[in-house]
């Protein structure tokens, strides 16, 4: 799997949600909705999910890595990219 772009759209409230991005891969599928969180210095994703049927504040994931390697290279991807955005709109 390759992650072949990233566009990263800015965050409409301050707090800890840095930025919204989409990730294409292998120029064949999109993930749409992946959330830049910084809470207590700590910068991670937070991927699309839907809330639970039945379940007042349970969500489930839409899609996601199924192992911390490939976690990490798409936190890796997306946060070059955010940091990419950021320089450009200097």
């Amino acid at each position: 799997m390759e992650i072949t772009n990233v566009k990263i759209f800015r965050a409409r409230q301050n707090g800890p949600v840095l930025a919204y991005a989409n990730v294409i891969l292998d120029n064949k599928f999109i993930i749409r909705g992946i959330t830049l969180l910084e809470k207590d210095d700590k910068r991670f994703i937070s991927m699309p999910s839907r809330r639970v049927r039945n379940g007042e504040r349970h969500f489930r994931d839409t899609a996601h890595p199924l192992n911390q390697e490939v976690r990490k290279e798409l936190t890796d991807a997306v946060f070059d990219a955010y940091e990419e955005f950021l320089k450009s709109e200097e």
